[in-house]
């Protein structure tokens, strides 16, 4: 488990921007898929660009819109999730697609690797607030 002075592998501004960049990346794939690609690969890819990006707007960092998931929540979501996306193109029955497969397989090893970088030290909208002890010491002006 990380502590406050482990640094991060990737700042959230940087994920954050990458999250974008998947997302975009995610919009624009079925363009590429050759004619008599499944329908459901395009369906997937469109699927999954719009839960990330539900995700990235829910997420606690500088490209969400809303404070809901914690930033290393988010980091653990998208590690879960890479698996899936790698397999997707055999369970949804479009493997033999080249590139849809390439998309799905380069969409999840880009997913684990964010999901990786978003592990370590806790940002400071992640902790709660905690105000100082009181253990009863008396300020210097206050004399004895």
């Amino acid at each position: 488990m990380a502590n406050a002075k482990t640094p991060r592998v990737c700042p959230p501004e940087l994920h954050g921007a990458l999250d974008t960049g998947l997302v975009v990346a995610l919009a624009l794939a079925p363009a590429a898929f050759p004619p008599g690609t499944p329908r459901v690969a395009t369906t997937a890819c469109y699927l999954l660009m719009l839960g990330l990006w539900l995700l990235s707007q829910l997420t606690c960092y500088p490209f969400g819109s809303a404070c809901v998931i914690r930033y290393s929540v988010h980091g653990i979501l998208e590690v879960a999730l890479a698996p899936i996306l790698i397999a997707l193109p055999w369970l949804l029955g479009f493997a033999d697609s080249p590139v849809a497969l390439a998309v799905f397989v380069a969409a999840g090893v880009a997913t684990l690797l964010l999901g990786l970088s978003a592990w370590g030290r806790r940002d400071e909208r992640e902790a709660p607030h905690q105000p100082p002890i009181d253990r009863g010491a008396r300020p210097p002006h206050q004399g004895v």
